[in-house]
């Protein structure tokens, strides 16, 4: 009898202690922080939450391909988040547009989403690749983050340790305290940034379009003031060249990109974006890709030219400006 009173005595202790834990692993379940655990009818703007760009993408091209039958797509990082689908449409005579972007996607990550349209019996009439100095990064190639991991859709990751991945993140790094402080508050503090950044980003709906809302607004407000601030590093005045990056397995990645977009006869064009850096991409990569695509479809607007000397074409030092993507088109589609 004494012993079942202590065990008793034990087990209250034990739910005492570990209910604090077990109230905060369900709150993750409802409230769904990363936006992974259903499918979202849409995403709405938001002030750089962590969420995960393929994941959107994912779901937003699931919850619309039947309907709008996409057949023309964008793919690349943040960087291509300029090359509006509104403005290339035009261009292809197709307004069944897409853009399949991620966080610092890298080659994998492109493959991964052509192949995985290719799977769901569309037409890709039309593609536009844009390339940066990221994309044959191997290590981004490999991250695990809850910003640069590949949907389990078509990544071949299985869904459990793709959901598990993100339920840990909630805990890392006090993640959590920074999540119910936001959302009770409504308000962004220092000691989040990592979690989430002070930046207005619109998410377009169907399209699926990433905006910069933020900055376009502080600049519409005060251009001055805005490029007045601590924004950018003094480059190099000697053209810099990037050392050779693309790896053989990437390679393998970009013949069989190849072969899909030929398989659907596709009209499609590999930009590599012009970077504030003004790093030139290297000549040898830059050989290999004109070898597998095709000189006439490849352009290289990298290095030191009338786009990337501008400050004003840029939002800071990672993203240039819409007006230039505008340009790019103008030039790539005469």
């Amino acid at each position: 009898m004494e012993q079942k009173k202590q065990f008793l005595k034990l087990l209250k202790r034990l739910v005492l202690f570990t209910s604090p834990v077990i109230l905060l692993a369900l709150s993750y379940f409802v409230f769904d922080p990363f936006h992974v655990l259903k499918a979202y009818d849409a995403y709405p703007d938001n002030y750089l939450e962590s969420y995960n760009r393929n994941r959107i993408g994912t779901q937003v091209f699931l919850n619309n391909n039947k309907k709008e039958e996409y057949r023309s797509f964008i793919f690349g990082s943040s960087k291509s988040s300029v090359f509006y689908t509104q403005d290339w449409a035009p261009y292809i005579d197709d307004y069944t547009t897409f853009h399949f972007d991620a966080s610092n996607e890298i080659i994998s990550g492109i493959y991964g989403k052509i192949k995985f349209i290719d799977s769901q019996e569309n037409k890709i009439d039309n593609a536009l690749l844009v390339f940066d100095s990221e994309t044959f990064h191997s290590t981004i190639d490999t991250a695990n983050s809850i910003i640069h991991m590949q949907d389990y859709e078509w990544s071949g990751q299985s869904k459990f340790l793709y959901q598990l991945t993100f339920f840990k993140a909630f805990f890392k790094d006090m993640y959590f305290v920074k999540y119910f402080d936001k959302l009770i508050f409504k308000k962004y503090r220092p000691y989040m940034y990592g979690a989430f950044e002070n930046k207005h980003m619109l998410y377009t709906p169907v399209n699926n379009d990433f905006i910069f809302q933020g900055y376009i607004d502080q600049i519409r407000e005060d251009s001055a003031a805005y490029y007045a601030r601590d924004l950018f590093y003094a480059r190099s005045i000697e053209e810099q060249v990037s050392p050779e990056t693309i790896a053989p397995y990437q390679v393998q990645y970009l013949n069989e990109i190849k072969t899909i977009l030929d398989k659907h006869q596709s009209h499609y064009k590999v930009v590599f974006g012009p970077n504030y850096d003004q790093i030139k991409v290297n000549p040898k990569d830059l050989d290999l890709v004109k070898s597998i695509f095709g000189e006439e479809r490849v352009f290289d607007f990298t290095g030191q030219n009338r786009f990337t000397n501008e400050l004003s074409n840029y939002y800071e030092i990672y993203h240039y400006k819409p007006l230039v993507a505008r340009q790019i088109l103008e030039e790539i589609y005469p």
